[in-house]
């Protein structure tokens, strides 16, 4: 036998898929429906803390890449959900600005 033989493999780290399936989520839901890229800041965060777990601990843990993805998907998700909420604040306060406006020529 080799010493390879005994060796069992290493388990995926919790966070790491947990990151992976919240980005992926709220990344294509984005596209179908605005309200799953709510999702995206935790699977940033997930992904973060997994690797930071993973690098320490490389004799006990996979999923440095299944975490990374998540946390790319989270930071994509997370900038989308930013420039969406700007872009809605800009609308509103336009909308805002007509509405207080329009009045004010046939008086």
């Amino acid at each position: 036998m080799t010493a390879g033989a005994w060796l069992h493999p290493l388990p995926q780290h919790p966070m790491a898929r947990r990151s992976m399936v919240l980005g992926l989520i709220g990344l294509i839901g984005f596209f179908v429906l605005i309200v799953p890229v709510l999702l995206c800041p935790f699977a940033w965060y997930y992904g973060v803390c997994a690797r930071r777990e993973i690098d320490r601990a490389p004799t006990h843990w996979t999923g440095r890449g299944d975490a990374t993805t998540g946390m790319v998907c989270g930071i994509i998700g997370t900038a989308l959900l930013a420039l969406a909420i700007v872009i809605s604040a800009v609308v509103v306060a336009s909308l805002a600005l007509l509405v207080t406006f329009e009045g004010g020529y046939g008086s």
